[in-house]
């Protein structure tokens, strides 16, 4: 196992040697991802196999993540921990209009250049990982409305209530219709 994600791979030279790479990585290195937690002093579980799959007849890989990602629940306010276990499988190809019928659980990860950063290609998906909007399971948020109408208010909803109708806003614009 590495200590250390190596920064840059040839993935095609790693399929051609079968190559397993695992390693564990600090979560505070990928910047944009320690954006989106509250604490990002966790290790990331990082297992990569490059192959070549001859049932699709093309370089392949599958990535394995496991981590846990502290978030800030946007019902409660709270801090909770959200495990993550993500498996993606892909093809590499050079170009992705040379893959014509892929199964849908199959991902395309297109080479634009010989060398990839694998730390960003992992940041990737883990921040594909992240909810758009993290919510803990079985949270709510403690709500009370301990403000007092005012009269002006008052006066609004009894006028709102008693059948009167708002102007329509629009209705200047009747006159133009032709």
């Amino acid at each position: 196992m590495f200590e250390k994600l190596p920064e840059w791979v040839d993935p095609l030279n790693l399929v051609n040697h079968n190559k397993h790479i695992e390693a564990r990585v600090n979560q505070g290195r990928f910047k944009r991802l320690a954006e989106q937690l509250v604490d990002h002093d966790r290790d990331v579980l990082v297992e990569l196999d490059f192959f070549y799959d001859k049932a699709l007849k093309l370089p392949a890989f599958i990535m394995k993540l496991e981590t846990s990602l502290n978030l800030l629940c946007q019902r409660s306010l709270e801090t909770f921990d959200l495990p993550v276990k993500a498996e993606v499988k892909g093809v590499l190809v050079e170009a992705s209009d040379l893959v014509d019928e892929l199964p849908e659980d199959v991902e395309i990860f297109e080479l634009l250049e010989e060398k990839v950063s694998l730390p960003e290609w992992v940041e990737e998906e883990l921040l594909l990982c992240v909810p758009l909007s993290p919510i803990k399971e079985g949270s709510s948020m403690e709500y009370e409305n301990t403000k007092e109408p005012s009269e002006d208010e008052n006066a609004e909803n009894d006028s709102e209530t008693s059948g009167s109708q708002k102007s329509n806003p629009f209705a200047v614009l009747q006159g133009l219709k032709k």
